[in-house]
């Protein structure tokens, strides 16, 4: 019996171990993969906080509740911008190493971002994310109270009691390597499994970002809440031959990029007085605006405006990566499209990261803890993950719930099996097509509508499955997840009957004053 189980080991998941093992709690962390590799590895942009004098907590309060479109728990947002600055002192004692300012070196390098009214975006380089992973997996390996779980994929979550007296206890485990299911128990638990992007055709998440965690939470009875909203990063690269998806970090546009049509047009001029620094929901929809007008397939970034030697400075990833697929965006334009990115919604947590069951939290992307509203200001996400994992411990240890007694039922032993996979994947490309051309960047009523009929067959290859007694099957599980959560999706956006942040639906183009948050259980209808 562990004292603190965590479900993912990205950013989130990573620091609330260290800070939970740090209090001395006994703790496991379990891992989808042979290595982390979720959403966390691909950050490029940053981390935000206010460090500078010229900035205050209050400009980037503001700026976060202007591009959460009216719809940001404001409680929730202040405890994040407020928390920044001792954030980035407890990542920095973790040994992340960001990029020093060149005219001191004793300073952090600020960047500037869309939606940003000031510089304040401290980054590694453009690898933000597998910097701060690297140092706190270092920061990992060092403490003795931490078990370190790979090649397990989550089952389900293990709960006792019902309604208002549920509790969580542990989880089911499957070892990918055996197939052996294994029950884990703690007397508490954090989910931080990331989000849902990989449900979309078009997408800049990694494999694991299938919505496991949104779909078991919501399984075990959680709420989930604003799942609505998708954020499709503007500028994804668009290269059809080059085979992983990639990041065009907000970044090179607060460097100085600007968007243009393939005439050299540029054309966020005339959308938003940021230019191409304007909010993602914004560029987003604009780039795909002008696609369709012009009939193309992506649009472009022009960087000509600085030296070769800066762009290699300040961008060595995305330049190299770029070269990889055989452009040289010293020399050439981006080309660049919209993808899946960030889910801004998710299980419905308090400001402590608790969900509505009891010893069961959440944190990180997997989590709607209000503070990105209808559309994430960028580089929020990452000191999110890491304010709101830090409270989650701080939460369990204040409550004494890993002070309780009671004992872990016995376990009969399960196996799964991992044949039907190219049948299961057929069935969730069909799923991604799907949500990408009815339930994308701007949406329809009747093609919700039209989405839900395609959940509604691929709902009866389910049950064939469950007739034929062959959901004991990782990748019918794994489908399982994507399809259930791409069901809550479509109902909680045919349910806003308006037009708000990253949720473009042309039958209402306009905000309704009176719509507010949406909780959406497994259960629900549309």
């Amino acid at each position: 019996m562990y004292d603190i189980l965590v479900l993912g080991a990205g950013i989130s998941g990573l620091s609330a171990a260290l800070h939970a093992a740090e209090k001395g709690f006994h703790v496991v962390i379990l891992t989808k993969g042979a290595k982390p590799d979720g959403s966390s590895n691909y950050a490029q942009g940053g981390i935000c906080s206010v460090t500078e004098k010229t900035d205050k907590f209050e400009f980037h309060v503001a700026d976060t509740l202007e591009a959460g479109a009216g719809l940001c728990k404001k409680d929730s947002v202040k405890i994040l911008v407020k928390n920044g600055p001792t954030t980035i002192k407890q990542l920095v004692k973790w040994g992340v190493q960001f990029t020093p300012s060149p005219e001191d070196k004793s300073q952090f390098d600020l960047h500037l971002e869309g939606g940003h009214s000031h510089h304040r975006i401290l980054h590694a380089a453009d690898l933000t994310g597998k910097e701060i992973m690297r140092a706190l997996l270092c920061e990992l390996h060092k403490q003795k109270n931490i078990d370190y779980l790979e090649n397990c994929y989550i089952k389900d979550l293990i709960c006792e009691g019902e309604g208002k007296n549920k509790r969580c206890i542990g989880a089911k485990i499957i070892h990918q390597k055996s197939g052996e299911v294994e029950s884990i128990y703690a007397k508490a638990t954090i989910l931080s499994t990331g989000g849902a992007g990989r449900i979309w055709q078009y997408t800049v998440c990694p494999p694991d970002s299938c919505g496991d965690g949104m779909a078991i939470a919501a399984r075990a009875g959680a709420a989930l809440q604003d799942i609505e909203f998708m954020q499709f990063h503007p500028t994804s690269l668009y290269a059809p031959k080059f085979k992983k998806p990639f990041l065009i970090s907000e970044a090179v546009r607060g460097f100085g990029g600007i968007l243009k049509n393939d005439k050299g047009e540029e054309f966020m001029n005339q959308v938003h007085p940021l230019h191409s620094l304007a909010p993602r929901d914004i560029v987003a929809r604009a780039i795909h605006s002008e696609m369709q007008r012009l009939g193309k397939d992506h649009m472009f970034i022009d960087l000509s405006g600085r030296t070769p030697k800066d762009i290699k400075s300040h961008f060595p990833h995305i330049y190299s990566k770029c070269m990889d697929a055989g452009i040289d965006i010293t020399k050439e334009w981006i080309p660049v499209v919209p993808a899946a990115h960030y889910m801004c919604g998710g299980v419905l947590v308090d400001t402590w990261s608790r969900t509505e069951i009891k010893g069961l939290y959440a944190c990180g992307e997997v989590a709607a803890t209000g503070v990105h509203g209808a559309n994430r200001l960028a580089s929020n996400s990452l000191l999110e993950s890491v304010v709101f994992a830090i409270r989650a411990v701080d939460d369990i240890e204040k409550s004494g719930i890993t002070k309780d007694k009671f004992t872990a039922p016995k376990s009969k032993k399960e196996t799964v099996s991992f044949a039907k996979a190219a049948y299961w994947r057929k069935r969730k490309k069909m799923l991604q097509d799907m949500m990408w051309t009815h339930c994308g960047i701007v949406r329809t009523v009747a093609g919700l509508n039209q989405g839900l009929k395609v959940i509604e067959s691929l709902e009866a290859d389910v049950a064939a499955a469950i007739k034929n007694k062959e959901t004991e099957n990782l990748h019918f599980l794994e489908f399982l997840n994507a399809l259930q959560v791409s069901k809550m999706i479509l109902i909680a956006a045919l349910r806003r009957k308006e037009s708000r942040g990253l949720h473009y639906i042309l039958d209402y183009p306009n905000q309704d004053p009176k719509t507010k948050h949406q909780s959406i259980y497994l259960s629900d209808k549309k």
